[in-house]
């Protein structure tokens, strides 16, 4: 029998809420599955040995069951995962490689080429480190058989994985100078910082305007940057932030998120970019310090010497 206070278990949901974003792709989502977890933990508290176990295990289920339901090939436009700051409880636990980069917009994207069954193996034994007997548990599965659902799903994410992301100095670099360049709506700058193959993907969800179909190509991309953040600049404000972990910038317009911008780095280019546009995945967005970009942002955290560099560049574009 589990004698556990409930503040105990409490302890566990930035884990909870860690694994069932990575799985279903959205906050929203992943908050209603974990609060479930929850109520049937409390319901079944007494028969409970493993409080942690059992609430990974509840959690993994029903995000596998939300994702069996899910028809993504009903969303109008290009789907992109729910951008998260850094303040959400289940992005905060990024204190691994594997966690942080497992947050990126990129790597989520591309967990959706796996099967709900793969894409749970794979997070638990790459990203989160359970033995596959420990998965088979959870999956009730059996250690062979996760090995082998784990080896296939890293050998269909290996046709199409990369380092997202360069050292973090590079990173913070290159996205300086990108987002001044943005800022700036200068379209010649942008493309040398655009690899040739980058491509630009737009969530609307239906609810506002956004691309139908991926933008490919420098030119491209570089005139739609460019048209897009001169026109924001002149109805809203630009802050320069965390997105799941990389730098990426919000509009906001009257306080409320109107767009949120991030992109995957490659080597020292631009490889895509994602913007939400869908008011559903923006409403845990505001404008910190009334949108000013020379007053936040994710190299807050460094050195006085880039956060100045941040602001000067911030600075010129304007």
């Amino acid at each position: 029998m589990n004698d556990s206070p409930e503040a105990d278990v409490e302890r566990f949901r930035s884990k909870l809420l860690a694994v069932a974003y990575r799985m279903l792709g959205t906050a929203a989502d992943a908050e209603d599955a974990v609060q479930d977890a929850y109520l049937r933990y409390h319901q079944h508290a007494a028969e409970v040995q493993s409080p942690e176990g059992w609430l990974v295990k509840t959690t993994t289920r029903l995000c596998l069951d939300r994702l069996r339901r899910a028809k993504r090939e009903e969303y109008v436009g290009p789907w992109l995962p729910e951008p998260v700051p850094e303040t959400w409880p289940g992005a905060a636990a990024v204190d691994r490689v594997e966690l942080a980069e497992s947050l990126s917009m990129a790597f989520l994207v591309l967990l959706e080429t796996l099967s709900p069954v793969e894409r749970a193996a794979y997070l638990l034994r790459e990203v989160f480190g359970y033995e596959f007997d420990e998965i088979g548990d959870l999956l009730d599965k059996s250690p062979v058989n996760v090995r082998q659902i784990t080896a296939r799903a890293k050998k269909r994410l290996g046709r199409k994985e990369r380092r997202f992301v360069p050292r973090v100095e590079r990173a913070d670099d290159l996205a300086t100078r990108f987002f001044a360049a943005c800022q700036a709506g200068d379209a010649p700058a942008i493309e040398t910082l655009l690899a040739e193959d980058v491509t630009l993907y737009s969530d609307g969800g239906g609810k506002t305007f956004a691309a139908p179909k991926p933008v490919r190509g420098v030119r491209k991309v570089a005139n739609l940057l460019a048209v897009v953040f001169r026109k924001l600049q002149k109805v809203g404000d630009l802050t320069v932030t965390l997105v799941n972990g990389r730098p990426g910038v919000v509009f906001t317009a009257g306080g409320k998120a109107v767009e949120v911008f991030s992109f995957d780095p490659v080597g020292d280019t631009v490889g895509s970019v994602y913007v939400v546009l869908n008011p559903d995945k923006l409403r845990r967005w505001s404008a910190p310090n009334g949108g000013d970009v020379a007053q936040s942002g994710p190299w807050e955290k460094k050195s006085d010497g880039r956060k100045t560099q941040l602001r000067e560049a911030g600075r010129r574009a304007d």
